[in-house]
């Protein structure tokens, strides 16, 4: 009896088995089916990779220049100039950023900047980066503001100016750095070289200012311009030699009895670009480049002429006597000048040919 009814338990356990895989192999089989009153539910997107968008080429540029100049120098206020026909001919697709002051570094800080590709453009760098532009300062090569921009703007000048291109740079412009210097002393008017002898005068340390002051009788002595008031006002140095805008500017008037117009040297003004950004860009800008910074040198001239008689009456206003050389008192000076040519080209700064090739652009030539 106990046997059967192991038998009929066992039976009936099998039976349970099969009833409980029978409803599972149906559950399965359901899953795999779409159900009659649902829609089949699609499978889950594949994730897609965001796609990469290529950088979208812009045609617009920045020309950064920095000088170290006031704003209210005939620079700057050309440089405004510039600024406007830039950005006007080019649709402001060439913007223009002005940095006065030396905020970028002094001259020779801004012209390696240049050089380095850190900045666009300086103007009136280091012109030791065109060593042959020197000739330019010897003194009395120029009679009249004329015949210094017709130097600046010769081909003389031009053919000089490639060597730039070794230091990555090239030159956009040339022009004259606020026209001619003057000289000014407090211990009595100068009308003859003879009046320059003794006189202890700051100079810059141009080779071509340095030895013109010496040859005429005088000491030229070191001042960091910042100081150069205070070393006037103490009488440490007697005098002192600047175009007319930093004269007046500078206040020199105030510790100087003396003004003496002799226009014996200019400098010239240069604006470097980097050669790398210029060749980058598109052929129309680098036209209106061109054409804007020979329309900026002009201003600059027309600043400068115009406003150089203003400073004299404003010198003389504030009791500085000025004291304009005739032709005659001027052509004095003349001889003295020469011998500092001739020692300029024996030092070897420069070839006779190459005076002569200069002085040939203002009509001039040399005896010796």
């Amino acid at each position: 009896m106990d046997r059967f009814r192991i038998i009929k338990q066992r039976l009936e356990m099998l039976c349970l088995c099969l009833c409980v895989f029978g409803s599972m192999a149906a559950c399965k089989k359901a899953e795999g089916q779409p159900s009659a009153n649902k829609e089949p539910v699609a499978p889950p997107l594949k994730q897609e990779t965001e796609p990469v968008v290529a950088e979208e080429k812009t045609d617009a540029y920045v020309m950064r220049i920095g000088h170290a100049q006031t704003e209210e120098s005939p620079r700057h206020r050309s440089l405004l100039l510039f600024k406007e026909q830039v950005e006007k001919n080019t649709g402001g697709k060439l913007k223009v950023e002005l940095y006065p002051n030396g905020e970028l570094g002094d001259e020779t800080e801004m012209t390696v900047s240049v050089s380095e590709g850190e900045l666009e453009a300086v103007r009136g760098g280091d012109l030791e980066f065109v060593p042959k532009i020197t000739l330019l300062g010897l003194p009395m090569i120029a009679d009249s503001m004329e015949d210094a921009r017709k130097l600046c703007y010769s081909d003389f000048v031009s053919d000089m100016l490639s060597s730039v291109k070794a230091n990555n740079m090239m030159v956009l412009a040339v022009g004259d750095d606020s026209g001619f210097r003057q000289i000014t002393n407090s211990v009595h008017p100068i009308t003859k070289p003879a009046d320059m002898k003794g006189l202890k005068i700051r100079a810059p340390q141009i080779v071509a200012t340095v030895n013109f002051i010496t040859e005429l009788g005088a000491s030229a002595t070191v001042v960091p311009f910042t100081k150069l008031y205070s070393e006037l006002a103490e009488g440490k140095v007697d005098g002192q030699e600047n175009p007319l805008a930093l004269i007046d500017s500078s206040k020199f008037y105030e510790v100087q009895k003396y003004c003496t117009i002799i226009n014996y040297q200019f400098f010239p003004e240069l604006m470097y670009v980097n050669l790398d950004w210029w060749q980058s860009l598109p052929q129309e800008y680098q036209t209106v480049l061109t054409a804007s910074a020979k329309r900026m040198m002009e201003e600059n001239a027309r600043i400068t002429d115009a406003e150089n008689e203003a400073y004299i009456k404003h010198i003389q206003q504030e009791g500085c006597q000025v004291l304009a050389l005739s032709a005659a008192e001027r052509a004095a000076f003349l001889p003295h000048a020469e011998r500092v040519w001739e020692k300029y080209i024996d030092d070897g700064y420069a070839t006779k040919q190459e005076l002569k090739d200069m002085l040939a652009v203002v009509g001039k030539t040399i005896a010796w």
